[in-house]
């Protein structure tokens, strides 16, 4: 399993979702996108190199590592809409940004976008996936 994210995918990235961040608040900018990618590329490599995150039926966790990338810099834009639901708004920009279709199955960006969704500290839900998970650490 690759542990660096598609230059393709980041490439897009960089050119088209990170500059959202611009308009953003202050703790919201491209900078905080930039430290939540970091961090959620280096808690799928540990749960990727690591023999503890076993599944209910045995088998190994591992974590796409492009999707990990791509819930962390989408995770926010929905900020653009506003704080109040701006996690489900991220979830409905991953939903219309068919651009993903050249990385991501339909239902790998179902996934991604439940991964936005959860995100949110103050849900009163835990995260449905891993990759919730890791996005709201």
């Amino acid at each position: 399993m690759r542990k660096t994210p598609n230059a393709e995918l980041v490439a897009y990235v960089e050119q088209a979702i990170l500059p959202r961040y611009a308009t953003f608040d202050a703790a919201h900018r491209e900078d905080h996108a930039r430290t939540v990618i970091a961090q959620s590329l280096s808690l799928a490599q540990i749960i990727n190199d690591s023999p503890r995150y076993v599944n209910d039926d045995g088998m190994k966790t591992l974590v796409d590592i492009d999707m990990a990338y791509a819930i962390a810099a989408y995770h926010d834009t929905g900020l653009v809409e506003g704080r109040d639901t701006h996690h489900i708004v991220s979830a409905r920009i991953i939903r219309a940004d068919k651009t993903l279709l050249k990385w991501f199955t339909p239902e790998q960006i179902e996934i991604m976008a439940d991964a936005a969704e959860d995100h949110r500290a103050s849900s009163k839900r835990p995260p449905r996936t891993i990759y919730g998970r890791i996005v709201a650490e």
